[in-house]
């Protein structure tokens, strides 16, 4: 009797110790796409700063001051939380708002060959920055849900994983009140 139960106790021990590694493994691959999403957002903002710096400096030769909004814009640093990522969002999103509007008061700027191309390449880097964001918090939700569940929980407990931060761009008053022109 002793026998079986200490079989059986071992039984119980190993499944325990399959089941810690399985999820610890799993948090763990969830963990690397979310690292490997984050960067995808840091390529893609330089990318899109690039782009609009470069328009920046197309436009510049169509007006005599420089906007105080495209000051604003720094370089994308490696290693930004997703807090500072998302700031740096709201500065280019300023700046290209601030191109688009100076290339209204000037036909000829808005008509050049050069900024049409430049305002096509920053649609193009607007739609791979969004598909980025959306896999980057498709990845935090993956992993927030992961490590909220029990017995999950106990195994993220013990490695001290914490609920991610989702990247956040815009305030929802901001979408709510959008100024749609027909």
């Amino acid at each position: 009797m002793a026998g079986m139960i200490s079989s059986l106790l071992f039984i119980v021990i190993i499944v325990a110790v399959v089941g810690f590694i399985s999820v610890s493994n799993r948090i763990d691959r969830i963990s690397v796409a979310i690292s490997q999403a984050k960067a995808d957002i840091e390529v893609y903002m330089v990318k899109r700063y690039d782009v609009i710096m470069n328009s920046l400096e197309v436009a510049k030769k169509y007006m005599s001051h420089e906007d105080e909004i495209f000051s604003k814009i720094h370089q994308i640093h490696q290693n930004m939380s997703i807090s500072e990522l998302s700031e740096q969002s709201k500065f280019q999103d300023a700046a290209q708002k601030g191109l688009v509007a100076l290339a209204e008061q000037f036909p000829e700027l808005k008509s050049s060959e050069v900024m049409v191309t430049l305002q096509k390449q920053i649609a193009d880097e607007n739609e791979h920055f969004a598909a980025a964001k959306r896999m980057y918090n498709a990845n935090v939700t993956q992993y927030n849900q992961e490590i909220i569940v029990f017995p999950n929980s106990i195994v993220a407990s013990i490695k001290n994983a914490r609920p991610l931060e989702f990247f956040r761009d815009e305030d929802a008053s901001a979408k709510r009140n959008a100024d749609i022109h027909l």
